[in-house]
């Protein structure tokens, strides 16, 4: 069977965590285009409150443009969190949940 190599994107808790250089099997089906890794990033956020996951490339410049928009994703997350927390009255209503996890929150007291 002929193989292919491509360059995978691993996302693991929210973290850009590796690119590497892996071979699969040809054809492998593997996104050519980064929006198509983007919506899925997307959909991933979506359905389980992170986007977590492996991303497949056929070149390190395409894997790379992708994990940096990755990067960015959580960074805009993180600083829609911080300015909501900021601007969060505790006086009036002393629990704050952060709107960006969703329903993936469980409180233990």
């Amino acid at each position: 069977m002929e193989r292919e190599r491509v360059y995978r994107v691993v996302v693991a808790h929210n973290l850009v965590s590796a690119i590497e250089c892996v071979e699969v099997p040809a054809p492998s089906g593997v996104s050519r285009e980064n929006l198509e890794s983007t919506l899925q990033l997307a959909s991933n956020f979506r359905a389980q409150g992170c986007i977590d996951g492996e991303y497949l490339f056929t070149s390190i410049h395409q894997a790379k443009d992708f994990a940096m928009v990755a990067l960015d994703f959580v960074k805009k997350l993180t600083e829609k969190s911080e300015q909501g927390l900021a601007a969060h009255n505790f006086y009036s209503e002393p629990d704050w949940r952060n709107p960006s996890a969703g329903g993936q929150q469980k409180v233990q007291h």
